[in-house]
Formats: C-alpha cells, sequence, structure tokens
C-alpha cells in the first residue's frame, strides 16, 4: 500500500462527510412529505404536491368579522399548523405567502400578524378597503426541523360607530423552487 498524505486523507474525510450528509443539512429544497402534523380547529384543506416541494392550504372561514353595531367591538381569530421540514439547507430561503380579503369602512380596522418560526410579518388595514391582500415571509430554516405557522386576525372597531370589518384568510402556499427562479 502507498504512503497517503495528510492532505489526502482530510480530502478522502470531506468528501466521505459529504456522501453521508444528512439530507435536512444537504440539500437545496425542502421536502413536505410528511404533511401537517399538527393544526388548530379551523376547517383547512392541504394540499400537497406531488413533487413534494409545494403545499398550498385553503381555509374556509378563517375571519375576523364585525358586522353590526350589537357585535363585539373587537374580536380575534388564530390559526395554527406544524408541517415536518426536510431536505433543506439551513441557509436556504424560500417564500410561504399569504392570501386574504380585507373589507373596513371608516373607523373599523383589521390587523394581520403572519409568523414562521422566527420570522413575523404585520399588516395593519387602517384605512377604509375592499381588496384582497398578499404577505409574503422568506423563509430561512436555519436549524428548524420544521415549519411552525401562525396567523392571527383581529377585527376592530370604533364603539361608537357602525363600521363593519371584515378580515379573512383564503390560503398558504408554498413552492420551494420559486426561489431558485429567483
Amino acid at each position: 500500500m502507498e504512503h497517503v498524505d495528510r492532505t489526502t486523507l482530510a480530502a478522502i474525510a470531506f468528501a466521505l462527510t459529504i456522501a453521508d450528509c444528512q439530507p435536512a443539512l444537504c440539500a437545496d429544497t425542502a421536502d413536505f412529505s410528511k404533511g401537517v402534523t399538527f393544526q388548530s380547529d379551523i376547517v383547512v384543506d392541504f394540499g400537497i404536491n406531488p413533487d413534494k416541494k409545494a403545499f398550498t392550504a385553503i381555509f374556509a372561514g378563517l375571519e375576523a368579522k364585525i358586522v353590526t353595531k350589537s357585535s363585539p367591538p373587537i374580536v380575534t381569530r388564530t390559526y395554527s399548523f406544524v408541517m415536518p421540514l426536510s431536505g433543506v439547507k439551513p441557509t436556504t430561503a424560500f417564500p410561504i405567502y399569504l392570501q386574504g380579503y380585507i373589507f373596513n369602512q371608516q373607523g373599523a380596522n383589521g390587523h394581520l400578524i403572519f409568523t414562521v418560526n422566527d420570522q413575523t410579518t404585520v399588516a395593519d388595514f387602517t384605512e377604509p378597503s375592499d381588496r384582497s391582500f398578499l404577505q409574503q415571509i422568506d423563509f430561512k430554516p436555519g436549524t428548524a426541523s420544521d415549519l411552525r405557522v401562525t396567523i392571527v386576525l383581529i377585527a376592530d372597531r370604533d364603539s361608537a360607530t357602525d363600521a363593519a370589518v371584515n378580515l379573512s384568510v383564503t390560503a398558504v402556499d408554498s413552492d420551494t423552487e420559486k426561489h431558485k427562479k429567483k
């Protein structure tokens, strides 16, 4: 057997480490094949693409709504889900989108808090609106082993008004391949 120097041994050890790398640390796109392992009590239709690189959650009834003066002046709704995350490098970022709708009159407000693990975005709808909206978090998993998504909706109005507000979330989705196409 020939003599092998330390540099060659180090290179071989490094190559073996990469060859044996765990998927969660070495791949560059997430795999959502395990589906949802926890969710709150709101009706949600979850779909995972056949390639396991994208998911969509469609909501039926995730809303905070005040419609009449006899309604409470503040209404809140929350929803959370957890989905195992595998096959993604800690430094990879991919978008997670939240879609919804806001209708509010003067004197009524909607507030949205959208959290994915340790990243949060907030939207305040204080001007009268009647429109769809889209919020985005460019999720960076770091060492996380799952996605922990929480959505908080707050509707409020001045008690002296009859102002109405309806803040709803219609979908949350992600496609980990989109980050590669930027």
